[in-house]
């Protein structure tokens, strides 16, 4: 309802409130007698007619536009489900990949681990084997250095001469005399010869 209407509506109950004033005693006795009854007075508010053709935004149900907006927030919420899944799976996927590639990675590295540790081995075995053949060679130089040395020596003294009249026995040279002399004049005698006087006690040796 409009205002206006609300309008006309005290005017008319103003007016029926003045007509009640100027009414007759019957009609007064009529409304003692309803009030006697328990009846009351009844106001008619009169107003404007409605419209004979209504707006479409009132004959609209109220529920159809909460129904479509329901409707696409559930089929928005559908959609990021199904991309969330598809996130997810290319996730898994890239996971996958790098994984493999990943263990292809650790198997080539074991491989060449393995390999160069059979050829430190090897490398280690055949050093291990020129060092024994080294030192059987110079343990062979040693030897043979000192054979030369024994040689050399027995040489050196093979070839020592003794004096004109001396004699050689033990790699040692002696010297006999002739004349009959005390011990101190003989240990003299040795002395300036660059000797020195012995006694001779075995059989041998005389």
């Amino acid at each position: 309802a409009s205002p206006d209407s609300f309008e006309d509506d005290y005017d008319d109950v103003s007016l029926s409130e003045s007509d009640r004033g100027h009414k007759g005693p019957g009609q007064d006795e009529d409304q003692q007698s309803q009030r006697s009854k328990g009846g009351t007075g009844v106001y008619i508010l009169a107003g404007k007619p409605g419209s004979p053709h209504p707006s479409p935004k009132g004959t609209e149900p109220k529920g159809g536009r909460g129904r479509s907006s329901r409707d696409t927030s559930v089929a928005t919420l559908y959609g990021l489900v199904v991309l969330s899944f598809i996130a997810w799976g290319l996730l898994f996927a890239l996971a996958l990949v790098k994984q493999m590639e990943i263990m292809a990675e650790l198997k080539l590295l074991r491989a060449n681990y393995s390999e160069n540790e059979a050829n430190v081995r090897q490398e280690l075995s055949e050093t291990q084997r020129e060092q024994a053949r080294m030192r059987s060679r110079m343990q062979s130089y040693y030897e043979e250095l000192q054979d030369i040395t024994v040689l050399l020596c027995r040489s050196v003294q093979d070839n020592r001469k003794c004096w004109a009249g001396w004699r050689v026995f033990e790699q040692s040279c002696y010297s006999f005399s002739t004349k009959a002399m005390s011990w101190a004049d003989a240990n003299r005698t040795c002395a300036d010869q660059g000797a020195h006087l012995v006694f001779i006690n075995s059989e041998l040796e005389q």
